[in-house]
């Protein structure tokens, strides 16, 4: 029974983190001096930064299609229509800074059993990039001490997990509950918030995470280029 209880809840620790927002830092910024005194000056002119890149805010059916369908899962992988409950459980408990205006999500799930292995995509969108670098600061600052905490009566341990940089700034948690692991990505893009995780009771691979999250993140980038 412990087992198979075990998988069901950590699709509701998948669903109820990727409620999380996050976002990224903003990129520091530094002017030239002014030279001084008449002569001419001699140093190269600077170079100017690229602009960074701008995203249009997407109503909540383009959002929907910005999501990775099922052909991009890894083989064995089929849509899970199951009713999924909302939850706002956040990593401790923390207070998020912001609440995201549009959320869409689709989950998919290989095997059954103890062999259950499932995948959620997630984008988050707020109501501008500022309020999402905000809100992924505060997850990423409260991931720092994070490390124990209680969901649906089970104990859960958290730990940051190393994952290549996506967006403008990204990080990998690895989310253990009795018997079974959780592995999730996040990434900041524009005023998103991109989440991909896995979870399952035998087998979790952060591969599949970091692979899905690149994808995840070119796909948004691509539907919501300014």
């Amino acid at each position: 029974m412990p087992r198979k209880l075990t998988v069901t809840s950590t699709a509701a620790v998948l669903t109820g983190l990727l409620a999380l927002s996050a976002c990224g830092t903003d990129a520091p910024q530094t002017q030239p001096s002014a030279a001084t005194g008449t002569a001419p000056s001699t140093a190269p002119a600077p170079v100017p930064s690229p602009a960074a890149p701008t995203y249009k805010i997407l109503d909540k059916a383009n959002l929907t299609k910005a999501l990775l369908p099922l052909k991009a899962m890894p083989s064995g992988y089929s849509e899970d229509e199951s009713d999924s409950s909302e939850t706002d459980k956040t990593f401790c408990n923390y207070r998020q800074p912001h609440t995201a205006k549009i959320k869409v999500s689709k989950s998919y799930q290989k095997g059954g059993g103890l062999s259950a292995q499932l995948i959620s995509v997630t984008l988050r969108q707020y109501a501008s990039p500022a309020q999402a670098r905000a809100s992924f600061d505060k997850m990423a600052k409260t991931l720092e001490t994070c490390r124990k905490d209680r969901l649906g009566g089970q104990k859960v341990t958290y730990a940051l997990m190393n994952l290549p940089e996506f967006g403008e700034r990204s990080l990998g948690v690895r989310i253990d509950v009795q018997g079974a692991t959780a592995l999730q990505g996040f990434a900041l893009v524009g005023p998103t918030l991109v989440s991909t995780g896995t979870a399952g009771v035998m087998s979790t691979d952060a591969d599949v995470v970091a692979d899905l999250l690149g994808k995840q993140v070119d796909r948004y980038s691509a539907a919501a280029a300014g």
